[in-house]
């Protein structure tokens, strides 16, 4: 019996004190020293997983909670089972979706608008699955010729709704309107002055990750969710692949300890505000 617990005890307090103290350093002597193109690479190939063990959270993360999407249906792919325990909870959450997601549009013959619309609708409904109100749509059709409104229009959300808990996509994520997402809320996080928790999540690659979520409870709810986007869902297959993701995140933690799990990076505010820089630095040096 007390070898068994010296083993829980050992698998609990290890990746606690390992995660959290070591990221800071990580970042520091990592991030900083490799361009822009090596860190996405890593990133993707899942290199860092033997120097950043994740811990388990639980909801509630936040009293307010505040996902922040560049496109209809990244909001549910990377974070849906964290949206619906935080729900549960009984604490706030929203999202804010930042572009249209509407481009390609002339080649399915239909006009921007009536994507956009599509699109919005479809987030609506994923949201109404778990009785959330509405998106907040900004609609940017190019978020790299908007970067200082979206901030400004983000820096509002945050302050009327006092968020505490940001999620967003993982700073390295392979798509450059998510990049350009995170460019965009460091800039609106700059602007506040309070603790917020930022977490980033996986959309179009692997995170680098120092917490998880256990979804097993909302797996179900959040499947409802992805089956809402049928536009994306004409392309690739979200509803099965996310749910594969979500499969394949569950090693990280013991055998029978769950069986879904959605992983992210967490950050403090100014933390991430300084990675988000460096990040711009490196781009622009490339």
């Amino acid at each position: 019996m007390i070898r068994n617990y010296l083993r829980r005890l050992y698998r609990t307090a290890l990746p606690l004190l390992y995660s959290r103290s070591k990221f800071k350093l990580f970042l520091k002597s990592a991030l900083g020293d490799i361009d822009q193109r090596v860190q996405t690479l890593a990133s993707v190939t899942d290199y860092f997983s033997g120097d950043i063990r994740p811990i388990s959270i639980r909801a509630p993360f936040g009293k307010s909670m505040l996902v922040v999407a560049p496109h209809q249906d990244d909001e549910t792919i990377g974070c849906g089972g964290a949206i619906a325990l935080q729900v549960r909870s009984g604490q706030a959450a929203s999202i804010v979706i930042v572009e249209d997601g509407a481009d390609g549009h002339e080649d399915l013959g239909i006009s921007r608008q009536t994507l956009v619309d599509r699109r919005n609708e479809e987030s609506r409904q994923a949201a109404a699955v778990l009785g959330l109100e509405p998106p907040l749509l900004l609609n940017h059709a190019r978020l790299s010729e908007n970067i200082p409104q979206a901030a400004e229009q983000l820096r509002r959300v945050l302050t009327e709704r006092k968020v505490d808990a940001v999620f967003t996509p993982f700073v390295l994520d392979g798509h450059v309107d998510h990049r350009t997402t995170n460019e965009i809320l460091g800039a609106a996080l700059h602007q506040i002055s309070w603790e917020v928790r930022v977490f980033g999540y996986e959309v179009w690659g692997l995170c680098i990750p120092n917490v998880l979520v256990i979804i097993d409870e909302v797996i179900e709810d959040k499947l409802k969710m992805l089956s809402c986007f049928t536009f994306a869902n004409q392309a690739i297959d979200y509803v099965h692949t996310t749910k594969g993701l979500n499969m394949y995140r569950s090693r990280l933690l013991g055998a029978g300890e769950c069986k879904y799990a959605e992983c992210f990076f967490e950050l403090p505010r100014t933390e991430f505000i300084e990675l988000v820089n460096r990040l711009r630095a490196a781009a622009r040096k490339d």
